[in-house]
């Protein structure tokens, strides 16, 4: 990867499991985010974890890409 990677995870134990495998494997990890509370199925559409994570998102590209 050349680009910055920012790693959002669902805080439960089994969605952040494969996200961290990601985040270790990145040569130049920039910015990760760990949404307590969450599993996978509820970032999608539970306007608590997604809101959270797209305002993340957001800031994170408006600055490096």
């Amino acid at each position: 990867m050349t680009q910055p990677l920012q790693v959002v995870l669902a805080g439960r134990i089994g969605s952040y499991d494969t996200g961290m495998q990601l985040w270790k494997l990145a040569p130049n990890p920039v910015d990760l985010m760990v949404i307590d509370g969450a599993g996978h199925y509820e970032m999608y559409d539970e306007p608590e974890y997604v809101d959270a994570a797209v305002e993340r998102l957001t800031h994170f590209h408006m600055n490096n890409l």
